[in-house]
């Protein structure tokens, strides 16, 4: 009996030693930019999908969506111009989607690569994240549409786009 006592104080006490986190969807902002021209824009409808625990960083699951249809880049013109066939194809696309397959301290923070799927095409990526006050990460990756088959500007380096996430979250 002093041993089942013993082993279930263990393993609560473990339990609470873990700092699995709350992801703030609601919250969460996406920001992108094109790095050979002053365009920018946001992205909304975040949904986050795993588990992170900030002691075993390493056995953390991250994988999310946004909605293609939110790209908002504050010209109605451009936007619905983005969401059109021709780039995102939104109506046929509706979300992006990541799903991490390697996450690693870096000591700094933690780098994560995974797939990106855009438009039904799925190529890998790396995220760089940092915590930032214990309540927020922050994510940065460089892309190029072109990966995706979104040919917005002819030459390759004029679609290079530096993407940030902001992700709320509670312990």
């Amino acid at each position: 009996m002093k041993i089942s006592i013993l082993y279930v104080f263990l393993l609560c006490s473990s339990l609470t030693l873990a700092q699995e986190l709350t992801i703030d969807e609601d919250n969460t902002h996406i920001s992108f930019y094109f790095q050979d021209q002053e365009v920018s824009g946001t992205m909304s409808d975040f949904i986050f999908m795993g588990q992170i625990d900030l002691d075993a960083i390493e056995s953390a699951t991250i994988s999310g969506s946004v909605a293609s249809e939110s790209l908002d880049t504050d010209n109605w013109f451009r936007n619905r111009h983005l969401r059109s066939t021709k780039y995102f194809s939104s109506k046929t696309h509706p979300r992006i989607y990541f799903k991490s397959t390697l996450i690693e301290s870096t000591g700094q923070g933690f780098r994560v690569s995974g797939t990106l799927t855009i438009k039904g095409i799925t190529q890998e990526i790396t995220w760089f994240f940092k915590n930032k006050a214990d309540t927020t990460f922050v994510g940065t990756t460089t892309i190029n549409t072109q990966d995706f088959d979104i040919y917005v500007y002819d030459k390759r380096s004029r679609n290079e786009v530096s993407i940030m996430i902001t992700i709320p979250y509670k312990k």
